[in-house]
C-alpha cells in the first residue's frame, strides 16, 4: 500500500494501470489513508497540544469546583481556547441556561454552570452531570501539576474525534474528485467507463490527503478552492496522457 501510495502521488501514467485495480485493492487503500490519517492527526494534535497547553494555562481564570459543583468565581468567566475562535465558559451564577443557538452561535464548546456541562450540538443542547466527588481549584500552580494530562487529554479527544471526521473528509473529497473528473470526461469527449473515472477519483484521496496533512500543521488559505485545483491538474494529466496514446 505505501508503493501504491507513492505511485498516486508521483505518477499521473500510474493511474491508468489503477484503472484495473480490483475491490480488495480499493478497500485496503481505503483502509491504509485512514490509518495514516489518524496518525498523522495523533502528530499533529502533540505538536498542538504541547504548544498551546502552557499558554491556555496561564490566560486560565481561577475556578473551583466543590464535591461536583462550580462554585467559584460569582461571575461569568470564559476561556478562549488558543489560536481558535471557539471558547468554554463557567458561569456559577446563572439561573438559567442558554438555549443551543446561542451557545453555538457565541462558539462556546462547553458551558458550566453548577455541577452540569452543557455541549451545543447540531441537533439539541447536551448535558453531562459533574461526578459528586470531584473538588478542584484551577488555580496556576494545580493546573500547572497536569499539564501533562491536559496534553494528553487533548491529544486523546482529537484522535478519537478524528475517527468520525476523517471518513466525511474522504467522502467529500472523493465526491469532488469525481466531478471534477466527469466534468473532464465530457470536456474531451472521452469514452472512458464511469468505474474508471471513480476509480481514478477515489486514488486522488492519495494527493487530497498531502493536502490535509500539510494543513494540520500550517493554515491554508481557500483550503477547498486548492483541493480543486489539485483534483484539475491530476484529471487533466490523466486524460491528456490518455490521448497521447491512443
Amino acid at each position: 500500500m505505501i508503493y501504491l501510495y507513492i505511485k498516486s502521488l508521483l505518477s499521473f501514467r500510474f493511474y491508468h494501470r489503477l484503472a484495473f485495480a480490483a475491490r480488495r485493492h480499493i478497500v485496503l487503500y481505503a483502509l491504509f489513508l485512514f490509518a495514516l490519517s489518524v496518525l498523522m492527526v495523533y502528530f499533529a494534535a502533540g505538536s498542538y497540544a504541547s504548544k498551546n497547553i502552557p499558554l491556555l494555562i496561564r490566560n486560565f481564570p481561577e475556578i473551583t469546583f466543590e464535591k461536583g459543583v462550580l462554585t467559584a468565581p460569582d461571575k461569568p468567566v470564559s476561556v478562549q481556547i488558543p489560536h481558535t475562535p471557539f471558547n468554554i465558559t463557567f458561569d456559577a451564577s446563572a439561573q438559567s441556561v442558554p438555549a443551543n443557538q446561542q451557545l453555538a452561535d457565541a462558539q462556546t464548546l462547553a458551558w458550566i454552570n453548577k455541577n452540569t456541562i452543557y455541549v451545543p450540538s447540531s441537533r439539541q443542547l447536551q448535558q453531562r452531570t459533574i461526578p459528586a466527588d470531584f473538588s478542584f481549584t484551577a488555580s496556576q500552580e494545580n493546573l500547572n501539576k497536569e499539564k501533562d494530562f491536559l496534553i494528553s487529554a487533548v491529544r486523546i479527544t482529537l484522535v478519537t474525534f478524528s475517527f468520525f471526521m476523517i471518513p466525511l473528509i474522504m467522502l467529500v473529497s472523493f465526491i469532488m474528485a469525481s466531478c471534477v473528473g466527469f466534468a473532464f470526461k465530457i470536456w474531451t469527449g472521452s469514452s472512458v467507463p464511469n468505474k474508471v473515472v471513480f476509480k481514478w477519483a477515489f486514488f486522488l484521496l492519495g494527493p487530497l490527503s498531502v493536502l490535509w496533512y500539510v494543513r494540520l500543521w500550517i493554515p491554508i488559505p481557500l483550503f477547498v478552492l486548492a483541493s480543486t485545483i489539485l483534483c484539475i491538474i491530476y484529471m487533466q494529466q490523466i486524460f491528456n496522457l490518455m490521448e497521447i496514446h491512443r
